[in-house]
């Protein structure tokens, strides 16, 4: 009888020792496949790393938080390493450190991706900009979304993707239009160095092809009967392309050009303010000049209304039409004249923009591109972190450029300096 008790004891301990043992190996925390969906979060917990590019790190914070705020689960995140893979991963950005993200963009324009890919999520942008757009989209429309995420489950189709590509985005204004605050970054494209004697850098304009740059002879501020050309550079790659013949363009404060009609416009502005010189795009053939009556210091050419945008001195903003007779006269009431040194103008189809450069009455020693409507409507300043000086800006191929004088031009593309905002939508 002792026998049995004893045995019957050694039986429940080691039954007991199998439970407890059980009890010990708790199930991980969600994540993975299960057959159908990628579980990212399930009760309060998920097994996701978030991985990312250092430059993002305040907009992952703000971003894991609102994905807490959905979801109830908290996801630890890294910087992005070659080191420091997982099995279960959100990564930021396109990186040739992970597999999945390399590469992911290519064959889109200008936009994002948002893409399940094995057990891993990438979301990623064609810039910065983009990327935050993306983050925001995925916190709102999918971790926000009940048909994604409910009573704290969190999970996407194994296919799920998603993709904003546009080849035509004016992301600017369509952010300008939405309300949205935020200042412009520049990334350095191209230079167009001193030649041919030619050594001041004004005008900058652009088909969507090719970039063209006016240069002039002289001293910047106090020559205005200048020798002038137009240099033509490829954009995609930035490279030398072919000269115009060279001319007396004065100041040559600004350039636009005219699609309609394949030409460079150069405006001479100081010393010739009625007078703009054509040059053809092929390079071929002499400059054409023509005669307004209007006052010029800079334009901007909208193809898509086929009017012209005007301004001098800081103090104009007037449209004209196909052959330069005055519109529309809005004047400017911004009040950047006194504080900043006006220079050209450049557009989209929803706005024109006023490069102003500091001097020694601006405030921050920053350019700012003045912003109105075509409508005449003063809409406020974008700042560039730069204090070298503007003088023209333009839009094309999905991208805004501003050209700076620096022994000859330097060309910067400026996208939005976005903070991370979860958008009530």
């Amino acid at each position: 009888m002792k026998l049995r008790i004893l045995l019957f004891a050694t039986v429940l301990a080691s039954l007991a020792a199998l439970s407890s043992c059980k009890e010990e190996k708790q199930p991980a925390s969600p994540g993975g496949s299960d057959g159908n969906s990628l579980v990212i979060a399930e009760n309060g917990k998920s097994s996701f790393k978030i991985v990312y590019p250092q430059t993002l790190s305040l907009h992952v914070t703000n971003f894991v938080r609102d994905i807490e705020r959905a979801t109830g689960a908290s996801l630890s995140k890294e910087t992005i390493r070659k080191d420091n893979a997982s099995a279960h991963e959100i990564i930021v950005g396109q990186s040739p450190l992970r597999t999945e993200s390399d590469k992911v963009l290519d064959g889109i324009d200008h936009g994002f991706l948002i893409k399940v890919r094995g057990e891993k999520v990438v979301i990623a942008g064609t810039d910065p900009a983009w990327t935050v757009l993306a983050l925001e989209y995925f916190a709102g429309k999918l971790a926000g979304n009940a048909a994604y995420c409910s009573n704290g489950t969190f999970k996407l189709p194994l296919d799920y993707a998603y993709t904003d590509n546009e080849k035509d985005p004016q992301l600017i204004a369509r952010l300008l239009g939405e309300g949205r605050r935020f200042d412009l970054a520049p990334v350095e494209v191209g230079k167009c160095p001193v030649q041919a004697g030619l050594n001041v850098a004004q005008g900058a304009a652009s088909d969507g092809e090719y970039i063209y740059f006016c240069m002039k002879g002289g001293e910047e501020s106090s020559t205005h009967n200048s020798n002038v050309a137009v240099f033509k550079y490829s954009l995609d790659p930035f490279q030398f392309v072919a000269m115009s013949k060279i001319f007396n363009g004065h100041h040559a404060n600004d350039m636009t050009f005219d699609t309609r009609n394949n030409r460079a416009l150069v405006i001479h502005g100081t010393g010739g303010a009625k007078l703009i010189t054509a040059i053809d795009a092929s390079m071929k053939g002499d400059p054409e000049l023509i005669t307004t009556d209007l006052g010029i210091g800079g334009i901007t050419y909208n193809a898509k209304r086929n009017i012209y945008g005007i301004t001098q001195g800081g103090s104009k903003f007037q449209t004209a039409d196909a052959g330069f007779k005055m519109i529309d006269n809005f004047g400017r009431d911004d009040g950047m004249k006194s504080s900043y040194t006006a220079q050209g103008m450049g557009s989209d189809d929803s706005y024109v923009y006023f490069p102003m450069s500091p001097n020694s009455n601006s405030p921050e020693k920053v350019n700012i591109l003045v912003t109105y409507t075509w409508d005449g409507k003063y809409v406020g300043n974008l700042k560039i972190p730069l204090t070298l000086e503007s003088e023209s800006m333009f839009y094309a191929n999905g991208e805004y450029y501003v050209n700076f004088y620096n022994n000859g031009a330097v060309l910067y593309r400026v996208y939005p300096d976005l903070q991370y905002k979860l958008q009530n939508k």
